[in-house]
């Protein structure tokens, strides 16, 4: 599960370099007046799609981020699978 009462929390063994670190955890990001997602390039598609649009009851940590604004700032690549906005509403 996702850190509940820090919002600073160490990373000691990250799959992603660098394997030691430090993260903002949801409570910060959600407590945030606003945040912003920049997503780039093709591989990204799927997992862009997933936040957006998926109704997983495991969601992804991005889709789990919710102050009072968000914004997305997509390129054509990674919006490439998302359905068209008249199919469904997005968050």
């Amino acid at each position: 599960m996702f850190e509940q009462t820090q919002i600073i929390a160490p990373i000691s063994n990250s799959p992603k370099p660098p394997p030691r670190r430090i993260t903002m955890t949801l409570p910060l990001l959600n407590a945030a007046r606003s945040a912003v997602f920049v997503v780039t390039g093709d591989s990204k598609a799927t997992v862009l799609k997933e936040v957006l649009e998926g109704k997983s009851a495991n969601p992804l940590p991005a889709g789990l981020v919710q102050p009072a604004e968000v914004n997305w700032f997509v390129d054509q690549a990674s919006a490439s699978k998302l359905s068209s906005p008249g199919d469904q509403d997005l968050p």
